[in-house]
């Protein structure tokens, strides 16, 4: 593996190996997890183009996000085994591939394997497991910080992304956009041999013998089994908060450019504004980061549920019409606390089961993320094509957001993180 990684940082130097491994993993997890995030700009064309109904499009990244979820204990497993170089470029290549094989897409069950199970598996390979457990090698004191960072990607994909996607489909079409996409991912192999690998594995120095501690979440143990985890309240409770946060946001996330439409604006001022949501999740990311390690991961994630349920109220309130100040109110609360609590969590399940299977624990903990993807992604569009009514959809969302919350007041290594 050294052989085909670069040499010229030394060993001796880990916090900067550290810094490059962070930035590593924001660029990648950017283009890859842009493209999966992107869609909801595809839904409407790509509904005309094949057909189809609203739940039926939408199932397509509801399956891309099952696929994500249920292959993560797949994905933590084959880090803990292959290590990050190979993980990272299966992921590259195969979301690159599906990206350019959607283009040519003559059915919509091609969709579903392409943008659907190939897009989610790839997605995972470069996304939430590998990069927590490989952070949670590198940072200690700021691990909350930098999760918050690389993760934070995925709203500077999204930004940039959905207003060049909406340009492409305006100019060449669904098609010639996906192609795109797909061939920008290729020219980014080289960052991946940007690092030592071999190195980079093996974690930081100073950490690789220096058992966990947090005094306000105490471990399972220094190195958590399998076993050991399964017995623990947080891994249920985590589990229990991904599955319906991850439900009430997508949601709203994949209906929000066409419920802007449906409203009143243009489908390129819906773009703008759905990419504006990206440029405020890495704000939002990186602020209640640095907020959870000096106020406490629990009272940081009460906040950002509060704020969430307010971002929809406006939301719910633009059903009467366009209003300038409440689609940027629900830019500002929605797009601030999108991602947000995904690297707190990360952080109080690497607290909690960092070890030799932490890859394993967590993997299969992020399939309550999966599922709650899918399911908020498939019932948004079943409930639109039920009723026609968007603000039955934004209620859904609150109630899940609501449920989510509650293990943040009532499991008490979660209240108290």
């Amino acid at each position: 593996m050294t052989s085909m990684t670069c040499q010229s940082l030394e060993p001796s130097r880990p916090g900067r190996t550290a810094l490059l491994l962070l930035a590593v993993c924001f660029v990648l997890n950017m283009a890859v997890r842009g493209v999966q995030e992107v869609f909801p700009v595809f839904l409407l064309p790509i509904s005309a183009a094949f057909g189809a109904g609203r739940a039926e499009t939408t199932s397509v990244i509801a399956l891309s996000f099952l696929v994500l979820g249920l292959s993560g204990p797949v994905i933590g497993w084959l880090f803990d085994r292959w290590g990050p170089f190979r993980l990272f470029l299966l992921g590259l290549l195969l979301t690159a591939v599906a990206a350019v094989l959607a283009s040519r897409a003559t059915a919509l069950w091609q969709l579903h394997v392409t943008l659907g199970a190939m897009i989610g598996f790839g997605v995972g390979c470069v996304g939430f497991v590998p990069i927590a457990a490989l952070l949670s090698k590198w940072f200690r004191a700021r691990l909350s910080s930098a999760m918050a960072t690389a993760h934070s990607a995925n709203g500077i994909g999204l930004l940039w992304m959905s207003p060049l996607a909406q340009y492409l489909i305006d100019w060449q079409g669904w098609r010639a956009a996906y192609l795109t996409l797909g061939l920008a991912l290729l020219a980014l192999l080289p960052v991946l041999f940007l690092l030592n690998w071999a190195w980079v594995r093996r974690g930081h120095p100073d950490y690789r013998t220096t058992p966990t501690v947090d005094s306000d979440a105490p471990p399972v143990a220094d190195a958590a089994g399998f076993r050991d985890a399964l017995r623990h309240p947080a891994f249920w409770g985590i589990g229990w908060a991904f599955l319906f946060t991850s439900i009430g946001m997508y949601m709203i996330s994949v209906q929000t450019p066409a419920y802007l439409v449906h409203v009143g604006y243009s489908r390129q001022d819906a773009a703008e504004a759905f990419g504006l949501v990206g440029l405020l999740l890495p704000a939002g990311l990186i602020g209640f980061g640095w907020l959870a390690d000096r106020v406490g991961r629990g009272r940081t994630i009460r906040l950002t549920y509060l704020l969430s349920l307010a971002g929809l109220a406006c939301l719910m309130l633009l059903s009467e019409g366009p209003s300038l100040w409440l689609l940027g109110l629900f830019i500002l609360l929605f797009g601030g606390t999108f991602g947000a609590r995904g690297p707190i969590v990360s952080t109080i399940a690497a607290v909690n089961f960092r070890g030799p299977d932490f890859g394993r624990i967590f993997g299969t903990i992020t399939m309550g993320m999966g599922f709650g993807v899918a399911i908020g992604a498939w019932a948004s569009g079943f409930l639109y094509d039920l009723t026609g009514d968007y603000r039955i959809i934004i209620a859904a969302a609150m109630a899940a957001l609501v449920l989510a919350a509650s293990v943040f007041v009532f499991v008490r290594p979660m209240a108290r993180a």
